[in-house]
């Protein structure tokens, strides 16, 4: 008696009733490799068996010949046919395994051997380490290309270009205060290199006395108690500067006249 299997649901039948052969297709669900049996002869749909259906062979008469075979044998021809499949499924299952967790039936490059698990419910350790270690080694030597990399230098004079001279505007030039010269009338005062006109000179100032705050100035408005002089500033940079200074320390301004 023939061995009986219990054949997985990953077959594709290839059968042809009018050539008169049995084949099948078995395919893993997991990579999709496949592998076909070898075809297996039907005894139903033999030349004499359709002759005897007074349908002759030649003329290409074997679709028309199937059709009126199944009519009469049908029952014999899917009994055979479930036969063949168990004699293909005996032919190729050494390819395949099946996983006891999932219940899926897979082949070779997707079964871990080691541990009797299909590679999705038992991944190799090994294979994913080296997989990671890859990618790692792929983002330091992007880091390293990024980090060497210089941007190719262009001659940019010589590609043509749409805008004409008259189209350019000019950017503004900031306004520079002009140093005074030795000898020269424009010496800054004291006043000024108080700071009364620089953005850095106080708004206002507290009272000594009556600790009001009020307009910088000599006298307090409220008590008329002399204020104390605020700390000197550069008229060109805010800078502070010392009341003997005759030089600015932080832009070089001349403050007082030689």
């Amino acid at each position: 008696m023939a061995q009986f299997y219990n054949v997985p649901p990953i077959y594709q039948d290839m059968s042809n009733q009018g050539q008169g052969y049995f084949a099948f297709r078995f395919g893993c669900p997991h990579c999709g490799w496949a592998i076909e049996s070898t075809p297996i002869r039907s005894s139903v749909s033999t030349a004499t068996n359709i002759m005897d259906l007074g349908v002759g062979l030649l003329g290409g008469f074997w679709g028309r010949a199937a059709e009126m075979g199944e009519q009469m044998f049908g029952s014999q021809w899917h009994n055979e046919q479930a036969r063949a499949l168990q004699t293909s499924w005996a032919q190729v299952q050494s390819h395949f395994h099946f996983c006891p967790q999932c219940h899926n039936t897979v082949c070779d490059r997707c079964f871990n051997v080691q541990v009797n698990l299909c590679t999705n419910c038992a991944p190799d350790l090994r294979a994913d380490a080296a997989h990671v270690q890859h990618q790692l080694n792929i983002d330091a030597l992007r880091q390293q290309i990024e980090q060497a990399y210089q941007a190719p230098r262009f001659n940019v004079g010589a590609v043509p270009s749409a805008v004409t001279p008259d189209m350019l505007v000019a950017p503004a030039q900031p306004q520079q205060q002009r140093l005074p010269q030795a000898g020269s009338s424009s010496v800054p005062t004291p006043a000024a290199i108080a700071g009364f006109s620089t953005a850095g000179y106080p708004d206002a100032v507290m009272c000594p006395t009556c600790r009001r705050m009020g307009p910088p100035g000599k006298f307090c408005q409220d008590c008329g108690t002399r204020l104390p002089m605020p700390d000197l500033f550069c008229p060109k940079c805010s800078a502070s500067v010392a009341a003997s200074a005759r030089f600015c320390t932080e832009c070089g301004t001349r403050l007082h006249g030689s």
